[in-house]
């Protein structure tokens, strides 16, 4: 057995179901909220994480956005006890619920929607939820207006209930709703898995990544390679007039340790 110890180890990747009719840009924040790193094995049945070994946890939040492709995102983790010549192949990773973004204000780097309308974060209030944002926050999206009168603000949104939990789409500033709709829970691009049952019980989700290449422990310490990006990190939708939605899409993520 050998401690080994993982610097500045994870940035989240997380799928949001996105609409079809969404346009997609860049998030000038993009902050996660990572719980639980661990490496496995190999992968189990959904989120399954075999042989897991835990190597970083407790609550570190991330700006995926303040940093460039490849860089480091920020240390996660204690050493890690890692049983020498095993080999590992995926990642687990349990992230927060809540993302804190913010639009970009910079010319030619503005959020728009499916319809060409910029559409700019605002700050957090419980009126937009029509009742409060911890009452809603994993059912119903937010409306925002349409335009370029104010600077942007950092706000909070949420990964939205998966499945058979309805989700509503607000249609105005103190939440008029539209129709509910199922969002899907399993699919996501860059990972091999996600948490595909997500309720207003759950404050978290689990996600499993491939490495780029199975890592086996040697005696040598482990050089670990994390590269993202996040020029699409945000979708908007146009919904009625001059109001639509703005959420939280995945940045592209691949991580190597050699």
């Amino acid at each position: 057995m050998k401690y080994i110890k993982f610097i500045s180890f994870f940035i989240l990747l997380l799928s949001i179901s996105s609409n079809v009719y969404a346009a997609v840009g860049k998030a000038a924040v993009y902050k996660v909220t990572m719980k639980q790193v661990a490496l496995c094995t190999g992968k189990g049945s959904g989120t399954t994480c075999n042989g897991k070994v835990v190597i970083g946890t407790g609550d570190k939040e991330v700006d995926v956005a303040s940093v460039g492709a490849g860089a480091v995102a920020g240390a996660y983790g204690d050493p890690a006890l890692l049983p020498l010549g095993a080999t590992y192949t995926h990642m687990q990773v349990t992230i927060d619920r809540k993302f804190t973004v913010k639009t970009s204000d910079e010319a030619g780097e503005m959020l728009k929607t499916n319809n060409g309308d910029v559409c700019r974060t605002v700050a957090n209030a419980d009126s937009q939820y029509g009742t409060s944002e911890s009452a809603r926050k994993y059912t119903h999206k937010r409306a925002f207006d349409e335009g370029t009168g104010s600077a942007s603000a950092e706000t909070r949104v949420y990964l939205m209930n998966h499945g058979d939990n309805q989700v509503i789409t607000c249609v105005n500033s103190t939440c008029g709703g539209l129709v509910g709709t199922a969002t899907a829970g399993s699919d996501c691009t860059y990972c091999a898995a996600q948490k595909s049952d997500l309720d207003s019980d759950d404050d978290s989700t689990v996600l499993i990544y491939a490495l780029t290449k199975p890592y086996t422990v040697t005696t040598k310490p482990p050089k670990v390679t994390m590269k993202f990006g996040t020029a699409e990190a945000l979708s908007a939708n146009d919904v009625v007039g001059t109001v639509c939605n703005i959420w939280a899409e995945e940045p592209v993520f691949t991580a190597t340790i050699e």
